[in-house]
């Protein structure tokens, strides 16, 4: 593998975690805000 090759796999092997967590936490966010809204007992 060239060195070239080597740097990118590892830029994305440290890539890959952050986003991983980013992303689900993203989705759990616009759940939670979405079944929040479907169950409030607000009258509007």
């Amino acid at each position: 593998m060239s060195a070239l090759e080597s740097m990118i796999w590892t830029i994305l092997g440290y890539a890959a975690m952050p986003t991983i967590f980013l992303i689900g936490f993203l989705i759990t966010a616009a759940f939670t805000c979405f079944v929040l809204d479907l169950t409030s007992d607000t009258e509007s």
